[in-house]
């Protein structure tokens, strides 16, 4: 497992990681010197000589140290927990942008709730669950070792009895709960991402349980998944307790074998046992719930190895802007699923700058899927697409999403503003700009009504707007980028014969107005492509 966390970490990462050990090792050092500092007062205490100006003398002297010694404990600490924060926010960010960059196929065939929940939850639990303890474990292995070391030296028959009681207790707890930890923070992981799943999805799903009386499904599926929750929380805590009673059993055994076969001051050597065992209870039941929660959540390895993985192998060359000056090119064109179902073959198309295209066919034709394939989200395996002349691949598509505007059936509105949403991915927004094209898919007089004008939030997923209006707002954004090619994916299906007719006015007046802008229009209505130069049947490869 070492060996698999230190694979995944970046060089840079590495080195600072080495630097951390000794960070742990200094601070476990810290620590046997706190308890050691405690034998010359215990000495002192217990001695034939007893001097009260002398002890008072060396209390306050070991009580500047223990001062002092864990304000540097707290410093080391610190950095310590840097150092795992940090990680949870490089793999965090990494998987994030990982998933994000393997594509569209990736990301319809995946869960995005289970995908969210890995990026924030598995991250965040590798770090502080993972990592955290197999720190804590070198520093209590070391402390432990070095204690034990130190009274086998001073007196090994104490020394000696701590080894004989402590090891076989703490071998058998390992083996008896090891897979069993394992198991359990398995479970739990997926109980709660189910539980994630149903709450989301019952309030997204508000209207549509309510009117079928379905909310009780939602309500038993949440109820098992609490069930499971709790279940293995409680076994979980039930393992956590038995550190402390194994080493409670073998502090008491190993005062009885001391008394029983000890020679010699069995007072003083009594009172440097106690004082060892004092610190080394917590040390060993640190180690123990450390190594616990490491085998719970080990099972984050795997996703954390798989996640931060860069599939994407961009190439690494200069950017070289795209240009529409002549229009996009398919030449022989084919596509098939991962599973092999081939939707189309051999396609021609020829999309010249200024024209308004329409694309029709049945459903499961494959019209948004060639939009995929001309917005470069799909890979063609046969053929190729070309921008004036220029051969679109994975690598150089984001240079012609400069020039693109895309209008789906379901608009995104993210969580914010109406400026920040048509100004999307700026972080400056131009506000004249903004009512500009506004004015241009008529939402000028909407908006300037609105309580907060271009400041106003728009709710979470655009749930202040009709479909007319996210509609609208979709051409606004690609407007405000300065869009040369329009892609309008049947935008207006789910849209009344009224909204439809204003959002298809307003495209034709664009048409009209911007004579070099391109539109791709997909749409079932004959009226939705009434106004295009010439439309491409799917079904039949004709054009009309």
């Amino acid at each position: 497992m070492i060996k698999k966390i230190y694979e995944l970490l970046s060089k840079r990462q590495q080195k600072r990681g080495i630097r951390i050990v000794f960070v742990v090792l200094l601070r476990a050092l810290l620590d046997f010197a706190g308890i050691a500092a405690l034998i010359p007062v215990i000495l002192a205490v217990l001695g034939p000589d007893r001097n009260r100006g002398t002890m008072l003398v060396l209390c306050g002297a070991v009580l500047l140290f223990v001062v002092l010694k864990n304000g540097l404990v707290m410093l080391l600490a610190r950095v310590q927990s840097r150092f795992l924060l940090d990680i949870y926010q490089d793999f965090s960010r990494r998987m994030f942008v990982n998933y994000y960059r393997r594509g569209l196929l990736f990301l319809k065939g995946a869960s995005s709730l289970q995908l969210g929940h890995e990026v924030n939850y598995v991250c965040y639990t590798f770090s502080l669950c993972v990592l955290a303890p197999v720190f804590r474990l070198l520093s209590d292995s070391v402390l432990i070792l070095l204690m034990v070391s130190a009274l086998v030296v001073w007196e090994p028959l104490a020394g000696l009895l701590l080894c004989v009681v402590f090891l076989p207790l703490t071998g058998g707890y390992i083996g008896l709960v090891r897979k069993r930890l394992r198991h359990y923070g398995t479970e739990e992981q997926e109980a709660r991402r189910k539980q994630l799943r149903t709450v989301v999805e019952a309030f997204r799903g508000f209207a549509e349980l309510e009117v079928a009386h379905a909310f009780h499904a939602s309500t038993v599926s949440f109820d098992r998944g609490m069930e499971n929750i709790t279940r293995n929380r409680l076994r979980m805590e039930i393992c956590q307790l038995f550190p402390q009673f194994l080493s409670e059993i073998a502090m008491v055994c190993g005062l009885a074998l001391l008394v029983g076969v000890g020679r010699g001051n069995l007072g003083l050597v009594g009172g440097v046992f106690a004082v060892a065992a004092f610190r080394l209870l917590p040390a060993i039941r640190n180690l123990l719930n450390s190594w616990n929660m490491l085998q719970n959540a080990s099972h984050t390895l795997e996703i954390v190895a798989e996640g931060i993985v860069d599939v994407s192998q961009k190439e690494i060359a200069a950017a070289v802007p795209f240009t529409f000056e002549q229009g996009i090119e398919l030449r022989g064109v084919s596509f098939a699923f991962p599973d092999g179902y081939m939707l189309f073959q051999d396609l021609n198309l020829n999309i010249r700058r200024g024209e308004c295209v329409g694309i029709r066919g049945a459903s499961g034709s494959g019209k948004s899927t060639l939009f995929n394939l001309m917005l470069g989200f799909l890979e063609p395996v046969g053929g190729e697409i070309r921008i004036d002349g220029r051969l679109l691949t994975n690598t150089n598509r984001e240079e012609w999403y400069k020039l693109a505007g895309y209008v789906p059936q379901e608009i995104f509105v993210a969580e914010g503003t109406l400026a920040t949403n048509i100004a999307l991915g700026q972080l400056q927004v131009d506000y004249e700009k903004v009512m500009h094209v506004l004015e241009q898919v008529q939402l000028k007089e909407w908006a300037e009504h609105l309580p907060q004008g271009l400041d106003t939030p728009l709710g979470e997923f655009g749930s202040r707007l009709s479909g007319g209006q996210k509609q609208r707002i979709g051409i606004a954004r690609a407007l405000y980028k300065q869009a040369e090619v329009l892609f309008f994916d049947e935008a207006t299906s789910a849209l009344d014969h009224q909204t439809e007719q204003e959002i298809n006015h307003a495209l034709q007046m664009l048409s009209r107005q911007r004579r070099e802008l391109t539109l791709v229009i997909i749409a079932h209505r004959e009226s939705s492509l009434a106004f295009c130069d010439w439309i491409f049947d799917l079904n039949s490869g004709n054009i009309y």
